[in-house]
This record gives C-alpha cells, sequence and structure tokens, in this order.
C-alpha cells in the first residue's frame, strides 16, 4: 500500500490589514512499518529535558504535539550530550504537526510540569 498516513495544514492571518492564508491542501506519506505511539507523558522542567517514550516506534514519522496545560508552555527537542536543546515550543493548548528528523525527542516544560498529548507514526 501506500499514503497510509494522511494530513492537512491550514493557517489565516488577520491582523490590522495584514492578511495571509495557507492551505498545504492534502498531503500523505507512505508507512513502511505499522507502528504508532499515543500517548500522555508528565514533562517536567529539567535542564536536559527528558525523554519522550516512544514505544515499539524505532524510525523516524510524523509526529502530532498537544500541550494540555493551560499556563505554562513545554518545548520539543533533542539532547545533546546531556544538554537540550529546543526546535519547537508549545504554548498553552497548542499543537503542532512535524515530521521528526530525530527517534529520541525530548521534552522540557517551562515553570511547572505539564501534560504533553503526543503521536508519532512511524514511516
Amino acid at each position: 500500500m501506500a499514503n497510509e498516513i494522511s494530513y492537512t495544514l491550514q493557517a489565516n492571518l488577520s491582523n490590522s490589514g495584514l492578511i495571509d492564508n495557507f492551505s498545504s491542501g492534502s498531503l500523505s506519506a507512505d508507512q513502511a512499518n505499522a507502528r504508532m505511539i499515543r500517548n500522555v507523558q508528565q514533562i517536567g522542567t529539567t535542564a536536559g529535558g527528558e525523554a519522550l517514550q516512544m514505544g515499539d516506534v524505532t524510525g523516524n514519522g510524523i509526529a502530532i504535539f498537544k500541550n494540555l496545560d493551560d499556563t505554562n508552555f513545554v518545548e520539543i527537542g533533542r539532547s545533546i550530550s546531556a544538554a537540550f536543546e529546543a526546535f519547537l515550543r508549545l504554548l498553552p493548548g497548542e499543537s503542532a504537526l512535524l515530521r521528526l528528523s530525530t527517534t529520541a525527542p525530548y521534552a522540557k516544560a517551562d515553570t511547572s510540569a505539564v501534560e504533553l498529548d503526543y503521536r508519532v507514526y512511524e514511516e
């Protein structure tokens, strides 16, 4: 089979005459291995971040993240020599969809622990 994963991205901006609209149309990706992780993990404020539990997912994939906290932001990133390096910030209630370039993502909360809802569909 092909195109087992499908998704659409859309954004609209209207601010003091600044207007923009974006729609990706329908996008798709092939999934060679029928694996995914769906989890809600409590993320703390540890300086080095904490590894996201990936279960049986061992390859890169399409990831969806949602910050379930209503006060604090959470950052998603990677660990390099025990130092956390963020590549994504989710404000309270925000979501993001992206293609991971790592099989070992990390996360770190702002000032208090947050619940992070995430899914990774291995490709």
